[in-house]
């Protein structure tokens, strides 16, 4: 699915985040605390619409390209947003206007999410790209000393910088980092929690989305795992008079299968090397 990465909507602290492709959408919306979200079919999505909009006559595929640039200038003057919540469910209406000045209207239907999905879209994503930001950092330190370690070998070669605006001071860490501390912290610190997260995803989108799609894909496989029938004990019901009862293991079968082979081969070499011995028993009495 094509997805817009978290960005904030409306004056309430919310931030959204939506998803799709030519006939499903999917929209997450959180306050940093919880999360909520509604997914629609293009069965869902042309209901909706006919119920909302009677009078609009348009495809799934146009329907969600008008969802998507609804939400993104959600915050404009030609759009009104209202957040309902009710019975820790959230109604997101959307209004706005279609080419022609047509009136387009939207209902997103949110129910709360588990745990879980909280974790899987807000906290797990963010401390992964925290740890990836850490390992850049410390890389990009290295790579800063290495430089620095060969412009003091060019000097020591009598080396010099043709312009003095390019001279620079050997780095050091600790200073740079302090530095940026007392200049960003007060800054971040003051910041809405939403904007903040959504000005970290958007820095890492990229990031974001490996984590986002690998969680989901762990996910997936963990339920199918989950439903997978055992079918081992219905198949040996189904096959008893093949050699093996219903408390033979496979594993067991096919040992003795491979037994059952070897005595065979045994047997056939034995039985040639008799027909040999009586054929030079026969050549020997003619001689």
């Amino acid at each position: 699915m094509d997805a817009l990465g978290w960005f904030v909507i409306g004056s309430e602290g919310y931030a959204v985040r939506a998803e799709s492709d030519d006939e499903n959408f999917v929209i997450y919306l959180t306050d940093m605390t919880s999360i909520w979200c509604e997914r629609q079919t293009a069965t869902e999505i042309m209901k909706r619409c006919q119920d909302l909009n009677p009078l609009i006559e348009s495809t799934v595929k146009h329907l969600i390209q008008q969802l998507r640039s609804t939400l993104l200038i959600s915050h404009s003057e030609s759009n009104s947003l209202t957040i309902v919540s009710v019975d820790q469910n959230i109604t997101l209406k959307l209004e706005s206007h279609l080419d022609g000045n047509l009136p387009f209207s939207w209902e997103f239907h949110l129910t709360l999410e588990t745990t879980d999905q909280f974790k899987s879209f807000i906290i797990r994503p963010l401390l992964a790209m925290l740890r990836e930001a850490a390992c850049v950092e410390e890389e990009l330190c290295n790579i800063i000393r290495s430089k620095d370690k060969q412009i003091d070998d060019y000097k020591a070669s009598g080396a010099t910088v043709s312009r003095r605006h390019l001279e620079t001071k050997e780095f050091n860490a600790e200073t740079f980092f302090a530095s940026r501390i007392t200049r960003t912290i007060e800054e971040s610190a003051k910041e809405k929690i939403t904007s903040l997260f959504c000005r970290v995803v958007d820095r890492l989108k990229q990031l974001y989305s490996v984590v986002v799609e690998r969680i989901y894909f762990q996910s997936s496989a963990r339920r199918s795992a989950l439903t997978v029938p055992d079918v081992s004990a219905e198949m040996t019901e189904e096959i008893p008079d093949r050699g093996r009862t219903s408390t033979q293991s496979p594993a067991k079968e096919s040992e003795e299968s491979r037994s059952e082979a070897i005595k065979k081969r045994l047997r056939e070499e034995e039985q040639k090397e008799m027909a040999k011995r009586a054929k030079k028993a026969c050549l020997a009495k003619i001689l």
